[in-house]
């Protein structure tokens, strides 16, 4: 389950990440395509059809939301790295409290959240845990790309091989869209 910024700022992002590329060794980047910010995590699925039915009440049920890119981090910690990623500038609590609910509707079906979110896109991964300061610098703590309103959901399926994992969309959820009153569209 994850949310899929817009193609403009994934734009954003990919210049960010240029400057992370010329600022470290030894990082395997993710491609433009893999970008996205997972809500949670569910294996192999057994049953689509419960799970689509908990998902879209659970998603349709939330309000649509602000969000924004910004601040690079790394897990589990910049001087032992084996994740550089891009965080929340603003919307990381709307990210939290969706994937809550997500998390809430999957859980009678036998899939609990692994973790608690911490909201980022994953830019890179190291082999070896390392030393990820210098290119942390070089991606910056500032906000990346414009802000973007979280509209929907989308449950992925991915297929791993020799050459990284390839997503394809299984279903689309949408939030509920507000007007401008702050009532529901």
């Amino acid at each position: 389950m994850a949310v899929r910024p817009p193609d403009d700022v994934l734009d954003a992002v990919a210049v960010v990440v240029a400057s992370g590329r010329a600022a470290g060794d030894g990082l395997r980047w993710e491609e433009r395509e893999r970008y996205h910010l997972t809500l949670q995590f569910l294996g192999p699925l057994t049953r689509l059809a419960p799970l689509v039915d908990g998902l879209a009440s659970a998603v349709g049920e939330r309000a649509a939301f602000s969000f924004r890119l910004g601040g690079a981090g790394a897990f589990p910690k910049p001087g032992r790295a084996r994740v550089v990623w891009i965080g929340a500038a603003a919307g990381g609590d709307d990210l939290v409290g969706l994937a809550g609910a997500v998390s809430a509707a999957l859980a009678p079906l036998g899939y609990e959240a692994d973790r608690v979110l911490h909201p980022h896109l994953t830019l890179a991964r190291l082999k070896v845990p390392g030393d990820a300061g210098p290119v942390l610098a070089a991606l910056g703590p500032e906000p990346v790309g414009e802000a973007f309103t979280v509209g929907e959901v989308l449950l992925y399926q991915s297929r791993l091989s020799a050459q990284g994992p390839t997503y394809s969309v299984l279903e689309r959820f949408s939030l509920r869209m507000l007007d401008t009153n702050g009532r529901s569209a």
